[in-house]
């Protein structure tokens, strides 16, 4: 079988990896919910794990570290249309909403309407915000490493990198739900 290749099945969609019983009870075969239940529990895992260094450490969630990050490393100018932000993180339009409002309130950005639109609201790291980040950086980078990347080789990491934006992919609905793939922007040094 090509592992390159989708999985292809005579089943319906909804039958592969499925096991039936003959009172018809049905299940994951076990290598699809090792699959499964793997990939869920490894996400939650390793996401509890860093957003609870980050709150002991630096009194900041791991999706407040996100919104940082996203405003000192992905805009030039530290500032980002909440539009555009919402599309590059993985929370919902309402819970972005109140993860900035959290951040605002602690001073770490701030928020401005667009003169031209003022129906556009624009996100801002402030320096106190930068601080913040960059106080956390170092930790948080060692954390990734600890519960994610030491324990897989460099082509495990490319291949979970492919995985998982295939399934991304798979499961956005643009307007949607499902989360958006992945939207960072190339800023390797050339």
């Amino acid at each position: 079988m090509n592992d390159s290749a989708p999985r292809a099945s005579s089943l319906e969609p909804s039958q592969v990896g499925v096991t039936v019983d003959r009172d018809g009870t049905k299940y994951l075969r076990p290598e699809y919910a090792r699959a499964f239940l793997g990939l869920i529990r490894a996400s939650d895992s390793v996401f509890r794990a860093l957003d609870r260094s980050l709150q002991d450490g630096h009194r900041i969630s791991l999706h407040e570290y996100e919104v940082l990050l996203f405003l000192a490393v992905f805009s030039p100018d530290h500032s980002m249309p909440m539009t555009e932000l919402r599309r590059r993180t993985p929370l919902s339009q309402s819970r972005v909403s109140r993860v900035v409002s959290g951040l605002e309130d602690g001073g770490l950005v701030r928020r401005s309407t667009d003169d031209a639109d003022k129906r556009s609201v624009t996100v801002t790291l402030t320096a106190q915000g930068l601080e913040k980040y960059r106080s956390a950086q170092d930790r948080h980078l060692q954390d990734l490493d600890e519960h994610l990347f030491s324990v897989l080789t460099e082509r495990e990491i490319n291949q979970l990198a492919a995985i998982t934006a295939k399934i991304l992919a798979a499961n956005h609905t643009p307007g949607g739900t499902g989360a958006a793939p992945l939207l960072l922007p190339d800023i390797s040094q050339s």
